[in-house]
């Protein structure tokens, strides 16, 4: 994989072979199988280094960057972005691999991270805690315009206060999808630790009460006869 300035490409190859052991095969080779589709062209297999997936993921803006995709032994190069990356669920490594060509001038849907800004109010002063409810929005724009995150301030944020997906502001050229109402996140009291219930209380005192009451009129006879 190369980066040349700011354009990323990810070398490919084309893979002929299907099924659950040439799949293992591949693994055990050092790559790992995928498939490219997208703009209503033809599907087609590739093979690709693990660790050249997870280069890329750390050079751009995670899943949603745009590289050009580019097929051993072919001079032409296509832009895609990740779809759908599995991973070992034990390791970690990457397993799996789907690649979705763009097109630079349409639009496409993806999620992008929200960013917390600053420390609540109610946390700060109120004795809150932050409940994050969503992380992501769903939203529409040109390959080239995909934030990396989307930022929210928070600070101002009172008890029982919320900022929702209307509250955002994303760049010129993104739109949101979600539900404007939809809650990101809400500054929440911590619940109260219950505390002991007269039954509890009760049941804990009992022992205690026989120790210092009297005896069972059995244990005293029997104390009695010996």
């Amino acid at each position: 994989m190369a980066n040349t300035g700011t354009k990323i490409v990810l070398e490919v190859e084309a893979r002929q072979v299907t099924g659950k052991n040439a799949c293992r095969r591949l693994r055990v080779e050092g790559k790992i199988p995928g498939n490219v589709y997208g703009l209503d062209r033809p599907p087609f297999m590739v093979a690709v280094s693990p660790k050249r997936i997870d280069e890329l993921l750390r050079l751009g803006s995670g899943v949603n960057t745009i590289f050009s995709l580019a097929l051993a032994g072919e001079n032409r190069t296509r832009e895609a972005m990740i779809k759908e990356l599995q991973r070992d669920p034990l390791t970690e490594r990457p397993v799996h691999v789907d690649f979705v060509r763009v097109d630079p001038n349409r639009a496409i849907q993806v999620r992008v991270p929200v960013r917390l800004l600053g420390t609540p109010i109610g946390v700060r002063l109120e004795g809150a805690i932050v409940d994050f409810v969503h992380r992501e929005v769903h939203v529409e724009c040109l390959p080239a315009a995909i934030p990396e995150f989307i930022s929210i301030e928070i600070g101002e944020l009172h008890v029982n206060q919320h900022v929702s997906v209307k509250d955002l502001a994303p760049e010129t050229g993104v739109k949101l999808l979600d539900d404007p109402e939809q809650i990101l996140v809400v500054v929440v009291a911590p619940k109260a630790e219950e505390g002991p219930t007269p039954e509890t209380e009760a049941a804990a005192a009992e022992p205690e009460l026989l120790k210092k009451g009297k005896e069972p009129e059995g244990k005293e006879a029997a104390s009695k006869e010996s």
